[in-house]
């Protein structure tokens, strides 16, 4: 065996780099680089011959986004510039070349192509086979094998030197000056400036080399950096320790990523004229297509260009567009009855005419007394809409203090109104330490107190829902909102997170990094100490690019039919979240300190019955010392080893040894258990008390999920357990504040009716319109029992089944939940479908639709996208299946939540109810009344909360609410 691993990204930019650039001549598409990958690929298959030639064969692409380096060092790879405008759009193209050569093409969230090769490299050697990387990159001469077994090779032609230039042990060592297996230690030193990997200062490759000659490791080095004879060399090694130490931790590739492809998948296949033809003519590569038309002995004319990558549908091309690329989804919409062309033609010519318009920092305003505020103010009031930002010395809009507002009422007419900029740390109202050329922070305050206020100007925000939060504690209500975030969250979901990502999208400009202006780390700063010029650039750059996203997006959302789901769902939500947050919640400090000494007794009882069980002491919170217990020394059968060669102890596997009664693995289970709710809750809960307020203020997004659904972090008071006696003691800690009390607002079942009727299930419509136990009709139609006496076994199976079924569960996925043979699992799935022949139906059709569309929707319109509905590899295309199925049903019920809080505080009001909506737990609504009153604000809650779908959708399955009052959370649910 031998596997051709090709560095992919590599080859793009050499393409990119070293060819002239072309377009395609249809619509002006860039596409020199993608003609110059499709070269490169063709001659490297065929400069390989002989011994040479793979048996199998992949190229690795990076996946965009972070990776677990930047959490080692945030300034790992933070200089490189961004990629060319002409090349963003060319990086999707460049994988679909990759395929129509029938070559897979592999990349992966959260990894580093270079990480991918080491892996598969490995792979194929402990496979008996042997590797070759297709690169020149330093970083991977590291993974260079004596034997010959994992190898290098440039292709990339240099005066003088072959074409093919194999790299081994020797060009290793002319290199670095040392062996493969001592690279690493050698970069940790001398650092990468490419990759902004600090190293040593000072310490260049030869005299790495000499001392790890002399030392043998980084460690070594630096445990005898005593010995060093050269003072600075001394003295510098140990005044870099430690940044030598994490140079290392960055430039050490793993060998351990887990890929999903395994080798036998990536065997090299013969390329397919009706793959690549059709490729290739969409790209209109003439050249290269004659010439592979009499390799391959195939007629190019009897192949149509691929229509979706055809002129103006080429997916995922980032950054580009024009007005025949609109035409064609005009053409789209107009078959499908979604849009019309006037619709998208408009939205296209809109991203054409802003897209072209210059950033020019030089332009923006500074406002620095009242008069240039009022004459903001008068332009913001004749133009009807701003968009606007808020400065701050934190992401906590519960405790970060305003430090300035910057506005846009067009693009590239911006401006920055500086309030509290010091010259150290400073009281924002007590004027100690402030800066000249502010104004008046109470001042500037009240003459933009109006205009936020004024429901006929339009605010344009980018994640309204904290500069609300912000402006609220300044006593600065806001009316009529837009925001930039969600608009792009209703038109295609949790693509794009932040302004940055966003613009550079849809404008080829990412902005000004915030790092650039307060750093990072120990010497991070706050805003408040930045210049104020430096931060009046970055700050009207902000609005400047919030106000041309919003020109974009906004015309998206006709032409796409998403003005019913963002106007009606997404946008109105926004101040609905940032209020609770502000509410915040009590929480009893007493409880949890009880709790926290509780869980300890408990934890360390088990810890001791682990060490009687395990008839030894060892590290309870160690896999490896849990693994060789369990396995090696107690025999335990059904143990498989992780790639690093440790026995695996997860969740999943202790479960399901404990299921089998191994005493041992139930401890360890409860054990981590109660170790969790400790760290993540009794202990950590404390910390988040607003000093200001006394309460904890959890903050919600709403646009990160896929399916709607909202999110809680700092703290996430989501996921306490509910059905757990630890998990409600937890809750119990949840208190109405003195003369207050608390109202659970639940669901009944939400899921398992929307799936009713979604696939129109009668058997389960029936069931909910009676009132029936669910779960026991459902044992009863499966098992034949009469529901009346029915034995709590056979409910909780059906239970099982009941929620499984719309999680996409397997045989295997049952059985280990209920503790029963995987056959008899797989029985009960095909009985329930037998039963349930309408659960199945919406399956097959759900997976037909994510085939053909790419996504699927909520019976409100909300598209949830997979863009890998069509992988070729099998497994993540059988993920898309369960999840697609599961989708619309968690969707649906999300967004029914969703409407039942913009509702709420209108219909509480209109019944003059004083209650305040406090937290969302995902089917689940808390609130906090004055005591006395809940008898009165429960009715209205539960009509809300059961009527929210409608009029948009009617249901034809009841909707159930469960709600109780109580002086805790956990009494109350």
């Amino acid at each position: 065996m031998h596997l051709l691993l090709v560095d992919g990204s590599a080859y793009i930019f050499r393409a990119f780099h070293a060819l002239p650039q072309l377009n395609r001549k249809s619509d002006g598409l860039p596409v020199g680089c993608v003609q110059g990958f499709c070269s490169m690929l063709y001659k490297l298959t065929e400069d390989l011959k002989g011994e040479d030639a793979p048996t199998h064969m992949a190229v690795i692409f990076d996946h965009s986004g972070k990776t677990f380096r930047d959490d080692i060092y945030t300034e790992y790879k933070a200089q490189r510039p961004p990629a060319p405008v002409e090349l963003v759009p060319q990086f999707p193209l460049t994988r679909a070349a990759t395929r129509a050569f029938s070559i897979p093409s592999i990349e992966m969230e959260g990894w580093e192509a270079d990480d991918i090769i080491a892996t598969y490299a490995r792979l194929a050697r402990e496979a008996g086979g042997k590797a070759t990387i297709v690169s020149s990159d330093k970083d991977m001469m590291q993974l260079i094998e004596p034997d010959g077994s994992i190898r290098m090779l440039d292709t990339i032609a240099r005066p003088g030197q072959p074409p093919l230039r194999w790299i081994g042990m020797d060009e290793v060592f002319k290199k670095f000056g040392v062996t493969p297996d001592k690279v690493i230690e050698v970069q940790a030193l001398c650092g990468d400036s490419v990759d902004n990997v600090p190293g040593v200062p000072g310490i260049g490759v030869k005299t790495a080399a000499e001392l790890i000659n002399t030392y043998g490791t980084v460690e070594n080095l630096l445990e005898h950096a005593d010995e060093i004879k050269q003072n600075a060399r001394r003295e510098k090694l140990k005044a870099n320790a430690d940044l030598a130490l994490v140079s290392k931790r960055l430039v050490t590739l793993s060998q351990d990523v887990p890929v999903e492809l395994d080798i036998d998948a990536l065997i090299r296949q013969p390329m397919e004229p009706s793959n690549l033809f059709p490729f290739l003519k969409a790209m209109e590569f003439a050249t290269i297509t004659k010439r592979l038309s009499g390799k391959l002995e195939a007629n190019p004319d009897d192949f149509e260009a691929d229509p979706e990558y055809a002129a103006t549908a080429v997916p995922g091309a980032v950054g580009f567009d024009n007005a025949a690329r609109a035409e064609s989804r005009a053409a789209r919409h107009e078959a499908t009855g979604r849009s019309n062309a006037a619709t998208v033609a408009h939205a296209a010519a809109e991203h054409a005419r802003v897209r072209a318009i210059p950033f020019k920092p030089e332009d923006y305003e500074i406002i620095r007394d009242a008069a240039a505020l009022q004459r903001w103010i008068d332009a913001i009031e004749m133009t009807g809409h701003v968009a606007t930002d808020t400065e701050t010395t934190g992401l906590d809009n519960q405790t970060a203090d305003l430090v300035g507002l910057s506005f846009s009422i067009a693009p590239g007419t911006s401006a920055y109104l500086p309030l509290g900029h010091t010259d150290g740390e400073a009281d924002i109202f007590g004027g100690g330490g402030l800066v000249e050329g502010q104004m008046d922070i109470r001042l500037a305050l009240d003459m933009v107190k109006p205009l936020f206020a004024d429901p006929s100007i339009l605010k344009i925000f980018h994640n309204a829902k904290y500069d609300i939060g912000i402006l609220a504690r300044y006593d600065v209500a806001v009316k009529s909102v837009d925001d930039t975030l969600l608009l792009s969250y209703a038109l295609d979901g949790p693509q794009f997170n932040t302004m940055g990502e966003l613009g550079e999208h849809w404008l080829g400009f990412a902005g000004q990094s915030i790092k650039d202006l307060i750093g990072s780390g120990k010497k991070q700063i706050t805003f408040a100490q930045v210049k104020i010029e430096d931060g009046a650039r970055y700050a009207a750059e902000d609005a400047d690019m919030t106000m041309r996203l919003w020109q974009v997006l906004k015309p998206r959302l006709v032409a796409e039919n998403m003005t019913t789901l963002y106007e009606t769902i997404d946008r109105p939500l926004a101040p609905v979240l940032a209020r609770m947050e502000g509410r915040g919640v009590n929480i009893d400090r007493a409880i949890l300190s009880r709790l926290s000494g509780e869980f300890a007794q408990r934890a360390a009882a088990f810890e001791a019955q682990a060490y009687e069980l395990a008839e030894q002491t060892f590290n309870l919170g160690s896999p490896k010392q849990l693994g060789e217990i369990l396995f090696d020394k107690m025999g335990l059968e059904g143990g498989t080893k992780t790639k690093t060669g440790a026995w695996s102890t997860g969740a999943d596997v202790l479960e399901d040894l404990a299921l089998k009664g191994v005493p041992l693995a139930r401890t360890i289970v409860d054990w981590r258990q109660l170790n969790k709710l400790r760290s993540t809750y009794t202990d950590a809960l404390p910390a988040y008390i607003n000093e200001r307020t006394g309460r904890v203020h959890t903050t919600y997004s709403q646009h990160s999920v896929l399916t709607g659904r909202l999110s809680s972090n700092d703290p996430n008071l989501q996921n306490i357990p509910v059905r757990t006696e630890d998990g409600r003691k937890i809750r119990s800690a949840f208190v109405a504040a003195p003369g207050k009390i608390l109202v659970s607002a639940d669901y009944s079942q939400i899921e398992l009716r929307v799936l009713a009727h979604i696939a129109d299930i009668q058997a389960l419509k029936d069931a909910f319109e009676e009132g029936l136990d669910i779960h026991a009709m459902t044992a009863s139609e499966m098992f034949g029992v009469p529901v009346e006496g029915m034995p709590s076994d056979i409910r909780r199976r059906a239970k099982a089944i009941n929620f499984g079924i719309i999680y996409g569960i397997s045989a295997f996925g049952l059985a280990n939940q209920l503790g029963i043979g995987r056959g008899e699992a797989g029985d009960y799935i095909k009985t329930y479908f037998e039963r349930f022949p309408g659960i199945k139906d919406y399956m097959e059709e759900q997976r037909r639709k994510v085939k053909e569309d790419g996504h699927v929707s909520t019976i409100f319109g909300r598209r949830i996208n997979f863009p890998n509905a069509k992988s070729h590899n099998p497994s993540e295309r059988a993920f898309v299946e369960r999840a697609s199925i599961n989708a619309p049903i968690q969707g649906s019920a999300a967004d029914i939540i969703r409407r039942a809080m913009i509702r709420m505080e209108p219909e509480l009001n209109k019944a003059r109810i004083d209650a305040d909506m406090l937290l969302q737990v995902h089917d689940e609504l808390i609130f906090e009344v004055p005591l006395g009153t809940e008898s009165a604000a429960i009715p209205v809650i539960k009509r809300v909360m059961e009527g929210a779908a409608e009029p948009a959708v009617r249901l034809t399955v009841p909707i159930q609410v469960d709600a109780n009052a109580a002086g805790n959370w956990d009494e109350a649910h």
